[in-house]
């Protein structure tokens, strides 16, 4: 990973990405953040043709139109090279741990993340 990691968050919800990055910049301040309300608009820019490489992306479960699951197995159908090395984070503040198993057993799922992301987490994760 480069001296600046290139993020991408896909979250509905405005403050939680406002806190996202709030606590990203206190970690990582050279980070690059490209941010999208919805997972397809952030498939969409997967897709496109010159876009920088992406080193890690957190995802809402509980989304509108398209859901975190939704976005990682549509995620998983890309070419390799559109999917790059990046990591894929499920972020949610579900309780259920079926939502935690569905992670842990999905190919490109790097992790469930709890929200709100903490400084420790992000720091670990970066």
């Amino acid at each position: 990973m480069s001296d600046a990691p290139m993020i991408l968050l896909v979250d509905d919800c405005d403050a939680d990405r406002y806190f996202f990055k709030r606590s990203l910049r206190k970690v990582a301040p050279e980070a690059e953040v490209v941010e999208f309300v919805y997972a397809q608009d952030a498939l969409s820019y997967l897709k496109s043709p010159g876009r920088g490489a992406i080193d890690i992306i957190f995802v809402d479960i509980n989304m509108p139109r398209f859901n975190g699951f939704e976005f990682a197995d549509a995620y998983h159908a890309l070419y390799p090279e559109l999917r790059g090395d990046a990591r894929l984070y499920i972020c949610s503040s579900s309780i259920n741990p079926a939502d935690r198993q569905r992670t842990q057993d999905h190919p490109v799922i790097s992790g469930y993340c709890e929200k709100p992301l903490t400084r420790d987490t992000l720091a670990a994760l970066i």
